[in-house]
C-alpha cells in the first residue's frame, strides 16, 4: 500500500480497493464523532449518493454505539447482509426497499484491531456474494494500514478542527427551525451574501458537502434549540 498523508490519499486506496474486489460503494465511519459537540457528519470519506448518506447516517449511531461497547482488537470482520436482516426483521420494509433499489445488499466492516480506542469501520458494499475467507484475509491486512493511516490523519485533523461561531450557529438553527433564506438574514441583520458566507463556512467546519446535509445532521443530533 502507497502512503497515504491525506483524506483524499485514503479515498483514492479505497475506490482501487473497491475496483479490485468488485464493490459497489465504500464508506468509512468514525465512532468518535459521535462525542462531538458540534454537528459533524458521521461517514468520511465515501462515494455513497447523496440520498443514501442520509439514510446510512440516520443508522449507523446505534451500530456504532453497540461496536464501541467491545474493546478494540477483540471483532473480527463482520458482515452486513440486507437478506438476512429481513429475515430477522431487524429492518424496517421501506429502509429494506430503498436500500435494495441503490444496489446497498452487503457490506463487510473492520474494526479498528486495535490500533485506536475508538474504532473506524471500513465497509464496501453492493451486489456482489460476500468475499470469501481468503479475500477477507486479504482485505483484512489492507483495512489493518488503512486504520492506522486514518488514524494519524483524523488527529491532524481534529487538532486542526475548528468549533461553530456563536453566530454560524445561530444561522445554523434558524435554519434548522425551517426559517427561510430570506428570514435569516433578517433575524441576524446581515446581508445575503454574508449569510452565504457563513453557509459556507459552516459547511467547511462539518464538513458536509451542502449546507441542506448540515441541517439535517444538525437535526438528527438534536443540537437545534
Amino acid at each position: 500500500m502507497r502512503k497515504a498523508d491525506t483524506m483524499d490519499d485514503v479515498a483514492l486506496l479505497l475506490s482501487e480497493v473497491q475496483q479490485m474486489f468488485g464493490f459497489r460503494y465504500y464508506y468509512v465511519f468514525e465512532t468518535s464523532r459521535l462525542e462531538e459537540k458540534e454537528p459533524i457528519a458521521l461517514l468520511f470519506p465515501s462515494n455513497i449518493p447523496a440520498f443514501m448518506f442520509y439514510k446510512i447516517d440516520e443508522r449507523m449511531a446505534a451500530y456504532a454505539a453497540r461496536l464501541s461497547t467491545h474493546l478494540p482488537g477483540t471483532l473480527g470482520p463482520m458482515r452486513w447482509d440486507l437478506a438476512d436482516m429481513e429475515a430477522r426483521s431487524a429492518i424496517e420494509p421501506d429502509a429494506a426497499e430503498i436500500y435494495r433499489a441503490a444496489g446497498f445488499t452487503m457490506a463487510i466492516n473492520f474494526p479498528a484491531l486495535g490500533v485506536s480506542s475508538l474504532p473506524r469501520l471500513i465497509g464496501f458494499a453492493g451486489g456482489r456474494p460476500h468475499p470469501e475467507v481468503d479475500e477477507v484475509e486479504q482485505l483484512s491486512m489492507l483495512m489493518f494500514h488503512m486504520h492506522i493511516r486514518l488514524t494519524m490523519i483524523g488527529r491532524a485533523r481534529t487538532e486542526k478542527r475548528q468549533p461553530l461561531s456563536d453566530l454560524e450557529r445561530q444561522v445554523l438553527c434558524l435554519a434548522a427551525d425551517g426559517e427561510s433564506f430570506e428570514t435569516i438574514s433578517a433575524n441576524v441583520a446581515l446581508s445575503s451574501i454574508t449569510i452565504g458566507y457563513l453557509m459556507e463556512s459552516i459547511c467547511r467546519k462539518m464538513e458536509v458537502a451542502t449546507f441542506d446535509h448540515a441541517v439535517a445532521v444538525t437535526l438528527r443530533r438534536g443540537l437545534s434549540r
